[in-house]
């Protein structure tokens, strides 16, 4: 099995219509901080990397792309040809920032913009002051495809990422990279877009704190806590200021096995099967199941465009 050419998560970038506004959201309730703001774009960080989720000022509130730390620099070069060899779009062969040394991003063939690039820099304080408790890093992203099987498909041949876990019919997929973590990129079957994205914490007591910062605003949590079956990880699950679904995670599995087979689970009618949506028995709210932002267009990558 070839070793997949993405190590993990790097950054989301979101446009939204308040980047104050949801900047100061996700530093209140996610414990985030602000690393950067340049032009109305806003940078957070939950760690010494420069930026894991970017702000964009925006008309509307959707996904702008995903970036996808490579293995190594060369990487990016083969996921270019690779994505090409797909027939997948090259939307640019330039990195995204500044402060990253390359990077390349594609199209899925349902729109979604995924770069793979070199790291970020680690270049921020470790400790910083603010409410909450803060995240570990940004872990996971979990699409939304009206063709997961074709999605899990187009990443594999571009990106070398592993399917680690689906439903027997594709009603949610799982895809990890060479960090060996459950998942990294998901996609669960409805409207091209995102479902919701995800901040992991050392321990059970950040999800406790995420719960009660959203009281003190009386805002309650979409579902949680409970521990998925895919992944044994702890969640909690909130809507953010902007309307995006945000995840916090603690205790996500890790799979050294390159090997490994793809594992298959019956989601039962309607996800009802307890034992692999949630091990401790609540289903998803209907919110939950129904929850979805769109993906932005292409004519929105304008500081990729117009250097691609």
């Amino acid at each position: 099995m070839p070793t997949p050419l993405v190590f993990r998560l790097g950054y989301v970038a979101l446009n939204v219509t308040d980047p104050q506004r949801t900047a100061e959201d996700t530093c209140n309730i996610a414990g985030t901080r602000i690393s950067g703001q340049d032009g109305g774009r806003i940078m957070l960080t939950s760690n010494r990397r420069r930026a894991e989720m970017i702000l964009y000022p925006s008309d509307a509130n959707n996904l702008r792309r995903v970036g996808l730390e490579a293995v190594t620099p060369d990487a990016v070069d083969e996921v270019r040809d690779r994505a090409r060899a797909a027939g997948l779009r090259i939307l640019s062969e330039r990195p995204s920032l500044d402060c990253i040394d390359k990077g390349v991003t594609f199209l899925t063939s349902e729109g979604h913009a995924i770069e793979v690039h070199t790291p970020m820099p680690m270049d921020q304080p470790l400790r910083y002051h603010g409410p909450g408790v803060h995240p570990r890093f940004l872990d996971h992203v979990n699409f939304a495809a009206i063709d997961p099987v074709t999605f899990s498909k187009e990443l594999g041949a571009a990106t070398g990422m592993l399917l680690t876990e689906r439903t027997s019919g594709y009603e949610i997929m799982w895809m990890r990279a060479a960090d060996g973590r459950h998942h990294t990129l998901a996609a669960v079957k409805g409207n091209s877009g995102v479902h919701h994205i995800s901040w992991e914490f050392e321990n059970f007591d950040g999800l406790k704190r995420i719960a009660d910062s959203l009281g003190i605003e009386e805002r309650r949590v979409v579902w949680g806590p409970g521990r998925h079956g895919a992944g044994d990880n702890l969640f909690l699950y909130y809507v953010d200021s902007a309307g995006f679904l945000i995840e916090c995670i603690a205790e996500m599995e890790v799979i050294q096995d390159l090997d490994m087979p793809t594992r298959v689970a019956d989601p039962g009618e309607n996800l009802s099967n307890w034992k692999v949506v949630n091990q401790w028995g609540a289903l998803p709210s209907l919110e939950w199941i129904q929850h979805f932002s769109p993906c932005c267009g292409v004519d929105e990558h304008d500081d990729l465009l117009q250097l691609a």
